[in-house]
């Protein structure tokens, strides 16, 4: 079931993403970006941003596919239908994920974090995070040098390389050059 009248959701958060339809009776393949993977099925409701327009999505069915899923949006059975959600973000609110503790974080209140090594040199802003085997990684952008397109990409590895992590203030201080 798709509610197309939907309001826009009150600090959306990125939760996955949704991949092809599987099969043909409406099932369709989803990505989940939580770091348990099957806790994407805990948060609800899910919204899409289609069209420049917000939209819900209830699904009734989900089963593990592979190292991923396929759900199966309710009231739909038509392979045709479902596809029209390929490449869709899945975002929930903000609000309904749980109170993390001191010195806990998300990775959305990562993005957007101003990076300086401790000599309070500016590095960059954070433009994403990726999850290698080893540690996650910051994936920085400097958009004051105007010569410099590259991206920064550094170890997410706390007392090691990041000093200092300051979400109210949105600014990450690590030991680097």
């Amino acid at each position: 079931m798709i509610n197309i009248n939907s309001k826009k959701p009150n600090n959306p958060i990125m939760i996955g993403k949704i991949g092809r339809a599987y099969g043909i009776l409406g099932w369709i393949k989803v990505f989940s970006f939580t770091e348990k993977k099957e806790k994407i099925f805990f948060y609800f409701p899910w919204f899409i941003l289609k069209k420049e327009k917000w939209e819900t999505i209830q699904f009734d069915k989900w089963k593990k596919y592979k190292n991923n899923f396929i759900i199966h949006i309710k009231n739909i059975s038509d392979r045709s239908i479902v596809s029209t959600f390929t490449n869709s973000e899945i975002f929930i609110e903000k609000k309904i994920l749980p109170i993390l503790k001191k010195n806990e974080y998300y990775w959305d209140d990562i993005i957007g974090c101003d990076v300086f090594n401790i000599k309070k040199k500016y590095l960059g802003k954070v433009i994403n995070l990726i999850r290698s085997q080893n540690s996650d990684i910051l994936i920085i952008k400097n958009y004051l040098q105007k010569n410099i397109s590259e991206k920064i990409m550094i170890p997410f590895i706390h007392k090691k390389i990041v000093c200092n992590i300051n979400i109210k203030d949105k600014i990450i201080v690590i030991i680097w050059n």
